[in-house]
């Protein structure tokens, strides 16, 4: 079959999607009054609290010390919503030191902090708890200590959009408990050095649970000791990882084998879902080995391959935990709570494509700073349209997806803000603005070997590394040559969508930039009486000479620009 035939066949079937996506209530990150991130939303920069501060910014007190490793041992009485753990902090001296800060919520009260079997002195502001040593650390040492605590973590009141403990039942009425927390941090349940580059080289992960349950965690199941009526069961992870990505969820859960071969290698691919859905999760889960090939295609081997890989069927919606996807889209390609809102065309899961692709955005190549998360979210919004692309051998396809999130961008503050104060930039615009901005970019640089090499190399390069904004663009300017910090600029730092004025003549079409930063010089390509022609505004108008009633089309569907006809 032609690929024009393919595509009219293919569009016929998504017709629909248009009117579907007024739904998106469901995925919470459009709407204008929609508040229900703490830390992010489409019409306000969050306030510099003084708690924001201390979390935000890595003060003597933190950048003073490296954590290398985490051992968090939590017992979980469900009944009562109340979480009893001690956790211990192996780290590095950076400097030398006798007090350092590390994060826990006001509200989870502090038994007592120990190092060497001796109790440490330690004083809370807020989420910011200062420890101090009765000895000196000297520069370059490593020392551990533990901080034993109990109280009743965070309700998530819109998870994962307002995070923190999902306390539910499942279909049978038993006890279904699940935690999520980007943005709020992972101090709402465990003490850490919460900043977003405070990631240990490894953690283990010990939870106690009834014993009529199961507690799933990242990584590798270590072992499962039965102690009664309480089960501990050991998980462990081998690499970074971000402390928000780190998770818990207990359920009368059940192990779903599957494989996937890298190269001449077979990896196992645990995961666990809810007893009843067993065969389905069996059939369903097969698709993620597509998704894991395709990103490994455009962007690089999958990183975590030693902890493995698995979905876990949560009682919300899902997120990226690495190595331990949380998933809550009922399943569905079409009737998923996701699927009704996201057009993926009846041939991805929106969930299991999304969150795995942080696997890769967020979870190896991070932010260095929560502001620059567009890294994460806008990067992964726009790989989904170039699965579509790779799915159906069309780049119209990618397009047409773009086209049908657009409508959700609202340009009222900038998708970068300020660095340091806690800013975890996860409005609407940081996705949907975010991908559009890179298919502008490429529609500029207008070469897609090089792009999709800027793209592979940024991602390999950095993997496992902390990145910002100049990053990608440093990245962008050793590929292509050309500065484009004046784009970075304009559609990053500013909200203001670019405005391209214009009007015809019988001989000429005129055109300038308006609603720009000065310096902004980008290309744009119009179509000529049907022919491409790339002109290069300013703020100044320019013309071009053309033939009486020419058709001038602003291809708008590959730049995020507003054409506007001024006369």
């Amino acid at each position: 079959m032609k690929k024009k035939n393919k595509f009219i066949i293919f569009m016929a079937i998504v017709g629909l999607s248009y009117s579907i996506i007024a739904l998106l209530a469901n995925y919470q990150i459009n709407s204008k009054e929609n508040k229900s991130r703490p830390h992010g939303s489409q019409t306000d920069i969050p306030e510099l609290t003084r708690n924001n501060y201390l979390m935000g910014f890595l003060n003597e007190n933190r950048s003073s010390y490296r954590v290398s490793f985490y051992d968090i041992n939590i017992d979980f009485d469900i009944e009562n919503k109340f979480i009893n753990g001690h956790v211990t902090i192996k780290a590095e001296s950076l400097n030398d030191l006798n007090k350092l800060q590390i994060d826990l919520a006001q509200n989870l009260n502090i038994i007592k902090v120990s190092s060497r079997n001796e109790d440490l002195t330690f004083t809370r502001e807020l989420d910011a708890v200062l420890i101090e040593f009765p000895y000196d650390i000297s520069k370059n040492n490593i020392f551990d200590f533990t901080v034993y605590y109990e109280g009743i973590p965070q309700n998530a009141d819109n998870p994962p959009w307002a995070g923190g403990f999902t306390w539910s039942k499942d279909k049978d009425g038993r006890d279904w408990v699940a935690v999520s927390c980007e943005g709020e941090g992972a101090r709402i349940w465990w003490p850490n050095k919460d900043h977003i580059t405070a990631e240990g080289d490894s953690v283990r992960m010990a939870y106690t649970v009834p014993s009529s349950m199961v507690a799933v965690g990242n990584g590798n199941l270590r072992s499962v000791e039965n102690n009664g009526d309480k089960t501990t069961y050991e998980w462990f992870v081998n690499n970074p990882i971000n402390n928000y990505n780190i998770s818990v969820q207990i359920g009368n859960y059940v192990a779903v084998k599957d494989t996937i071969v890298k190269d001449t290698t077979i990896h196992e691919m645990n995961h666990y879902v809810l007893d009843y859905n067993e065969e389905l999760a069996l059939n369903y889960f097969k698709q993620s080995k597509e998704v894991i090939r395709f990103y490994e295609k455009y962007f690089g081997d999958y990183q975590w391959y030693e902890d493995g890989y698995k979905l876990i069927e949560v009682p919300y919606l899902g997120m990226e935990h690495q190595s331990a996807v949380t998933y809550g889209n009922g399943f569905s390609l079409h009737n998923g709570v996701r699927s009704k809102s996201w057009p993926m065309y009846g041939v991805i899961d929106p969930l299991i494509i999304h969150e795995t692709g942080h696997e890769w955005f967020g979870n190896s190549v991070t932010a260095i700073d929560p502001t620059h998360i567009w890294i994460h979210e806008g990067l992964q919004v726009y790989s989904e349209a170039i699965y579509f692309e790779d799915k159906f051998k069309s780049y119209e396809v990618g397009v047409h997806y773009l086209n049908s999130i657009k409508n959700r961008i609202v340009n009222e503050i900038p998708i970068v803000g300020n660095e340091n104060e806690n800013h975890w930039a996860l409005h609407g615009d940081t996705y949907m603005k975010g991908a559009w901005i890179m298919h502008t970019l490429r529609s500029v640089i207008k070469n897609d070997k090089i792009w999709f090499e800027i793209l592979k190399e940024f991602m390999t390069e950095n993997a496992k590394k902390f990145v910002s904004t100049k990053d990608f663009f440093n990245k962008v300017e050793q590929k292509t040559d050309t500065d484009y910090w004046y784009f970075a600029e304009q559609y990053f730092y500013s909200p203001n969508q670019p405005e391209l004025e214009y009007f015809q003549t019988d001989s000429q079409f005129s055109y300038r930039w308006n609603n720009v930063n000065d310096n902004f010089n980008m290309p744009i390509d119009l179509l000529v009486n049907g022919k491409e022609k790339r002109i290069k505004p300013t703020k100044i108008y320019q013309s071009i000479n053309i033939n009486k009633h020419s058709q001038i089309e602003i291809m708008d569907w590959k730049f995020y620009v507003e054409p506007k006809k001024t006369k």
